[in-house]
């Protein structure tokens, strides 16, 4: 009997004795509730992409997508193009649109806005165009970002000798297979 009062005073004692547990806290911490936020860094706000698969159709370039919240992120997107017998230079803006509230993860829908100019033989052209992809996007804890999706665009003349631009003219496929690093 006198062992057990014995343990329940020093269990009382210890308990009596004790300080709160706090966690360290320093200056670059940073709290956040965001429903995604792999770390303590907080929530991925910019990420860096290029696009592979547009190779396919004779386009190389860069894009950067800064997040406006939780759903959207703004794009903009440089590329150098060669289409036939055509080269030229574009630029791309967009809103990338993430539905499930995870930005720069899940499902997507894009919808973008161009211009290009496009030179052949002496002569040139620009052309003006509307388009969107959809599909699926993973970023990984460490921040390497992989986007896959399809989707299609229609591009116009806008200026310049439509004969420089025709084999940028009318339908064509988008192709979305984007490999970057989320920031």
């Amino acid at each position: 009997m006198k062992l057990g009062m014995l343990a329940v005073a020093l269990a009382s004692a210890l308990t009596a004795a004790s300080l709160d547990a706090r966690a360290e806290e320093r200056s670059a911490d940073v709290e956040t509730d965001h429903l995604d936020a792999f770390d303590d860094g907080g929530p991925r706000s910019f990420a860096l992409l290029t696009n592979p698969a547009s190779l396919l159709f004779g386009a190389l370039g860069a894009e950067g997508d800064v997040l406006l919240g939780d759903t959207a992120a703004l794009s903009l997107e440089a590329d150098w193009l060669a289409a036939g017998p055509a080269s030229g230079a574009s630029a791309t803006i967009g809103v990338p649109l993430f539905p499930q509230g995870v930005p720069l993860h899940g499902f997507y829908l894009h919808p973008r806005l161009f211009a290009a100019r496009a030179w052949a033989g002496g002569s040139h052209g620009d052309v003006a165009g509307a388009g969107a992809t959809l599909g699926w996007e993973w970023t990984l804890r460490i921040g390497m970002t992989i986007r896959t999706g399809a989707g299609v665009a229609i591009d116009r003349p806008v200026g310049g000798d439509a004969g420089a631009v025709s084999a940028l003219v009318g339908f064509r496929p988008l192709l979305d297979g984007s490999l970057g690093w989320a920031f």
